[in-house]
């Protein structure tokens, strides 16, 4: 069905690398202020890393990686690529870790570009993590996160795992939160994708329709997104989640596809999304993988499932979302972006000190990448 929507293009997510704005090239005010307490807690000021050196195909993991199960105490969630990381070493093995650790870890492993890479640390530490402190669970609450300073945002942080902000409906693998399991690899969803594998993947060295294909993501998307509305009836695909959804799609093929054949087979993408490690004789990608490569594998991935941001009303009936205000309502990116700016605490932006600092960095990653006109500074709710 043609739309508003339907008229878009992501010309932003698409086109060239991300304008850095000024304050993320220059030096940070007061370099040598690095650490303040506020609330009994000890601010930490987050640097933002350089861009690694060491940028080819590389066969991951390495020997200081090797893979070690998580014990019971470990925080993982519903993201097998930080998952992957973690049990990896790539990002500390409990789980905790910080802005700093997850973009060195992504660059690494999965040869992102550093803002590519920034922008997915950036978006969860914003809206479940403490960037005053520069912590983030990947999975649940953590005593190891506490809340943010005055608990300005309720009393507990709520790991990435937490729904509503950033996690949301319709995945590939977890249940939507209000009906299921939402943070753990639920194998009858995955059985669901590999139906759509069989009926559409392309032939590769493991067999017939053994190799994931865009076809196969949009033929994934539709199934997942009707089931899941019909399932939850307070099922929700707004903009913030729909480009996140298709962002972790189009990842297959851009990021677990192994470098030396760029396909990303059935093995693969099961010992990522099931067994949660790297899978056997992996190589990463041969050049960094910049936001618009996956950015243009969302473009297709909005045209092929055709589905239009928005959630059920009352009646369990999918109704789209009103588009955005102007300047945000030229493309689903610039459309996610200022949804995303409506589900992050608005109390963020009245901190001070290195709290401030850390803000101001994380949403400028945000901004710089999102291609939009005109920023768009946290508005959301707080303790949700």
């Amino acid at each position: 069905m043609k739309s508003f929507y339907g008229l878009f293009l992501l010309l932003p997510a698409v086109l060239g690398a991300p304008k850095i704005p000024t304050v993320l090239n220059a030096a940070r005010d007061d370099p040598t202020s690095t650490t303040e307490v506020q609330d009994g807690q000890t601010g930490t000021l987050i640097v933002f890393p350089p861009q690694a050196t060491e940028t080819g195909l590389k066969k991951i993991p390495d020997a200081d990686h090797p893979f070690m199960a998580p014990g019971p105490n470990d925080q993982r969630g519903p993201c097998p690529a930080m998952n992957t990381l973690a049990n990896h070493g790539y990002v500390s093995r409990n789980g905790i870790t910080s802005f700093e650790e997850i973009v060195v870890g992504l660059m690494e492993a999965f040869n992102l570009e550093r803002v590519f890479a920034a922008n997915m640390a950036a978006n969860n530490m914003l809206t479940r993590g403490n960037p005053f402190i520069n912590k983030l669970s990947i999975g649940g609450v953590s005593p190891h996160v506490p809340p943010l300073p005055g608990k300005i945002d309720g009393p507990e942080t709520g790991g990435i795992a937490k729904h509503g902000r950033f996690e949301g409906d319709a995945s590939m693998t977890r249940a939507d939160a209000f009906i299921g399991d939402n943070r753990n690899f639920q194998e009858n969803l995955y059985d669901q994708d590999i139906l759509q594998l069989e009926r559409f993947g392309d032939d590769g060295p493991e067999g017939n329709d053994t190799v994931f294909n865009l076809e196969t993501l949009i033929a994934m998307k539709i199934q997942n997104i009707k089931a899941d509305q019909a399932a939850n009836p307070k099922f929700e695909f707004a903009a913030r989640r729909m480009n996140a959804a298709y962002g972790e799609s189009a990842f297959m093929l851009n990021v677990f596809a192994n470098g030396t054949t760029k396909q990303a087979t059935l093995g693969i993408i099961n010992s990522f999304f099931r067994d949660q490690r790297f899978p056997d004789n992996w190589f990463r990608a041969a050049v960094p993988v910049v936001a618009a490569t996956n950015g243009a594998t969302v473009a297709e991935l909005f045209s092929g499932v055709g589905v239009q941001p928005g959630r059920n009303n009352d009646e369990g009936v999918y109704v789209a979302d009103p588009p955005p205000p102007a300047p945000f309502d030229t493309g689903l990116t610039c459309f996610a972006y200022w949804d995303q700016a409506q589900n992050t605490p608005g109390v963020l932006v009245n901190t001070t000190g290195i709290f401030k600092k850390n803000v101001d960095l994380l949403t400028g990653i945000q901004f710089s990448i999102s291609g939009c006109a005109e920023e768009a500074p946290p508005n959301g709710p707080s303790d949700v």
